[in-house]
């Protein structure tokens, strides 16, 4: 699962988990604070804000040459946080926050590690879940109407699978950052699977667009994404060179979220 839908809206998942630990720890330091006579609330809040800021600007620090715009810095939508340096600052804050108030000490360790531990645990479960996906030994056709299986294309390779379609906006804004990334990185197998539209309509729009991808196929009935659990597009697909899944994206990705998740793979791919 990748995302989670709310009438005609889908969100991805990592947020609204990190929202709901977060609740969750609030609610255990306003039980334990109001035992005390202790408010820890926004301590607790604080902690949380401060490291995804510092997480937020290490990632932009790394990847700032893929950065065109102060909108693209500021536009949290592609969710690019380094995640280690999230977790040292938020440790750091808390220590912080201990040696200022040290009567919360008990109460704010309770509540952060409560925070931590539910949203890691949830986290790793639906990861491990989605990690278990293989690449589908399944066949598509072109928009010129020949046959190509997935598992040829990847051919040990990593792989990455672009879920899209035409009439989806935040498709077509990441369509240049995917091609940009296919010229980049040669050795990556980049599939761009459209998602139940016909022939006629992605060969006018990709006509349109003038970008050629190497591998445009046609999903015509939203297998993959069924598969996937994946209640809106675009969605992006990353597997390693064994043909498994290793990370998904869903939303639009930015190029600096992509080229993280590729830098991480090759590296990986060479040790």
């Amino acid at each position: 699962m990748t995302s989670i839908t709310f009438g005609s809206f889908a969100l991805p998942v990592s947020p609204i988990i990190l929202m709901f630990s977060l609740m969750i720890g609030l609610l255990v330091v306003g039980i334990l604070g109001r035992k005390q006579s202790i408010s820890v609330g926004d301590s607790l809040v604080s902690i949380v804000i401060y490291s995804l800021v510092v997480g937020r600007i290490v990632f932009v620090v790394k990847f700032f040459d893929s950065y065109d715009s102060l909108w693209q810095v500021l536009d949290i939508r592609d969710r690019g946080i380094d995640t280690f340096s999230s977790f040292i600052a938020g440790f750091l804050i808390l220590l912080l926050q201990i040696h200022r108030h040290p009567q919360q000490r008990k109460i704010l360790i309770t509540g952060a590690a409560t925070t931590v531990l539910l949203f890691t645990s949830i986290q790793g479960i639906i990861n491990a879940g989605n990690e278990q996906s293989a690449l589908p030994n399944l066949a598509f056709d072109t928009p010129q109407g020949a046959s190509v299986n997935l598992q040829h294309v990847s051919n040990q390779n990593i792989t990455v699978i672009n879920l899209w379609a035409s009439w989806c906006g935040p498709c077509r804004r990441e369509m240049p950052v995917l091609y940009s990334a296919e010229q980049s990185f040669p050795n990556v197998k980049f599939i761009m699977l459209n998602q139940r539209e016909p022939a006629d309509v992605v060969t006018e729009f990709l006509a349109e667009i003038d970008l050629h991808f190497n591998y445009v196929l046609l999903d015509s009935k939203g297998d993959i994404a069924t598969m996937m659990g994946a209640h809106g597009l675009p969605m992006t697909l990353f597997y390693d060179e064994n043909g498994e899944m290793v990370s998904s994206h869903f939303g639009e990705v930015s190029a600096a979220s992509l080229q993280a998740e590729l830098q991480n793979l090759t590296q990986n791919s060479t040790q």
